[in-house]
């Protein structure tokens, strides 16, 4: 069974290649992807740590966070744990922004961060600037970028970004036509097909954030028309190696270009970076935007600096595991078997008891489906959440995944849809808590197996997650975060999601509660006749690898 998540872009992608693989051609990029000034940026983050390999924390006292260092408020704490991982689940999009813009203020030495989407909006803009502020301050930047999201606006600014001497940008695996996108399509498939799903940002090689969120508005829960319900966690420890290891591999691997490699200023472009930033003004009455309002509000509200700095964040420490696609997968140069999905099965087996999904783009395949029918038959407790038809933003994906409901429900799996309206009301458990927003999908990626293993990442339940992109997370051997996980799918859910069920006629019923009324639908909420007839046609397509 594979394990799921493509971003709506993602499926563009695949289904053009499937029309146009016939047309694919080969693109020439740049001899030589990594600058002087970069190499010696790199070299500059080594010798930081060859000089420190054994800093001495500072001694603050309890009540002073004036002067914040993130080595002296984690080391301590590593020390007493040398075996083992802290975690701390981030949960609601306020505080994943809080997260990012006060560790990026607390940072001393150097910033890792490699990211799928990084929008040009207020989200993308503020933690850019922050970064920016970090640089000022001698704080080697190095920001690592996928290129399938980016535009020929958007490097202009990322090259205003990376003119800081202390700050170094690279895109990897990069479509060679900037300005007119849509020709590398024609020209650069299958490789462009291939994408960095990654998601981690490493602070002074002391903590790092992983998990399901891209940096942007909607994923940051700051988007009025729509947003993410996503999970990351906060890590320290023994894991922060492996991640800054892995961080270091795709960074120095030949398919990572410097961004000024690629794109050059354009004649009209201001090269200035703070000057550029327009999503950080005024709005057209003169005041303050909102959603900025908000993001300000996150920071004043967070005390993850004071916290830290006097052992107040609640991690949970225990042993994990991190995994990570190679680099390689990119390029198709390693073997399959050391995909990350291999990993899984390796490190997690075969569920005995439990198994919990919770995935934004639940897409089994005929193989995954017959996995989870034999150990539903078994006896293992299996339960998934993934969107609903009105909640995915990718209706293809929902074809692929609506087909095979039936199966899994017979064999007894409970399975449960998130609904779009999800967030209008708040909902709060021991695993999340959403604020109100018009409009709700589900983004998480993670899932527990048994009474104590649970994993969270950038990886989804789907083929594309398992053979065709990269992907990162971390296994958490803990049984309370199992307990919470397994028992955040129950009825107690109703309120924000339908949970599908099968008649003995065959016929499919979704149950939920309105108004604090439970209410039954004999049809699919929110799908009409063109949307029936669509889903069908993409289900008889054989498109679920692409998926």
């Amino acid at each position: 069974m594979s394990m799921l998540n493509i971003e709506p872009s993602n499926l563009s992608l695949s289904l053009t290649l499937g029309l146009t693989l016939g047309l694919s051609g080969c693109q020439i990029l740049p001899e030589q992807p990594h600058l002087p000034e970069s190499q010696a940026l790199s070299a500059r983050v080594n010798a930081l740590y060859q000089q420190e390999s054994n800093p001495q924390p500072k001694q603050i006292a309890a009540t002073d966070t004036s002067n914040i260092d993130l080595v002296s408020a984690i080391s301590a704490q590593n020390d007493i744990h040398p075996d083992l991982s802290g975690y701390h689940p981030i949960v609601t999009g306020a505080n994943a922004f809080a997260a990012r813009s006060i560790l990026t203020d607390m940072a001393t030495r150097n910033i890792d961060a490699q990211y799928y989407i990084w929008h040009n909006d207020q989200a993308g803009q503020l933690l850019l600037k922050d970064l920016w502020d970090a640089a000022e301050r001698g704080v080697i930047v190095r920001l690592l970028l996928d290129d399938f999201n980016n535009s020929a606006k958007f490097d202009q600014h990322l090259l205003r970004f990376a003119s800081h001497p202390n700050i170094a940008v690279r895109i990897i695996n990069p479509l060679m036509h900037r300005k007119f996108q849509t020709l590398n399509f024609v020209t650069g498939l299958p490789r462009i097909n291939r994408r960095m799903h990654n998601k981690s940002m490493t602070f002074d090689k002391q903590i790092t954030i992983i998990g399901g969120r891209n940096i942007g508005n909607e994923y940051l829960s700051n988007d009025q028309s729509s947003q993410f319900a996503d999970l990351d966690v906060l890590l320290i420890g023994k894991v922060v190696a492996d991640i800054d290891n892995s961080f270091a591999s795709y960074w120095s691997s030949p398919l990572s270009f410097d961004i000024e490699t690629l794109a050059k200023f354009d004649d009209d472009v201001t090269p200035d970076f703070l000057s550029a930033l327009d999503k950080l003004g005024l709005d057209e009455d003169n005041n303050e935007g909102s959603s900025l309002t908000v993001y300000k509000a996150a920071i004043k509200d967070s005390t993850i600096d004071s916290d830290l700095i006097n052992k107040r964040v609640p991690f949970r420490w225990t042993d994990m595991q991190f995994l990570s696609d190679d680099v390689g997968k990119l390029s198709k140069t390693v073997p399959t078997d050391t995909n990350l999905v291999h990993q899984l099965r390796t490190l997690l087996g075969s569920p005995t008891k439990k198994l919990t999904i919770i995935s934004s783009y639940f897409v089994p395949t005929k193989d995954g489906v017959d996995t989870l029918v034999k150990l539903a038959k078994s006896g293992v407790d299996i339960k998934i959440l993934t969107n609903s038809f009105d909640a995915t933003d990718v209706t293809a994906v929902h074809s692929g995944y609506s087909q095979w409901r039936p199966n899994l429900l017979r064999s007894g799996v409970k399975i449960y849809e998130l609904k779009s309206t999800a967030a209008e009301e708040e909902r709060e458990n021991k695993l999340w808590r959403a604020r109100s927003q018009s409009s709700t999908s589900l983004h998480a990626k993670t899932f527990a197996v048994d009474d104590y293993q649970v994993f969270i990442g950038s990886y989804n339940v789907d083929p594309r997650s398992a053979n065709i992109n990269t992907e990162m997370g971390v296994i958490i051997n803990d049984e309370e975060l199992a307990s919470q996980l397994h028992g955040a799918l129950s009825d107690d859910l109703l309120n924000q999601a339908y949970e599908v069920k099968l008649l003995e006629s065959g016929a499919l019923q979704w149950h939920t509660m309105e108004d604090g009324k439970k209410v039954i639908y004999d049809s699919e909420p929110r799908v009409d006749m063109s949307d029936h007839i669509w889903l069908t046609i993409m289900s008889w397509l054989p498109i679920d690898w692409l998926l």
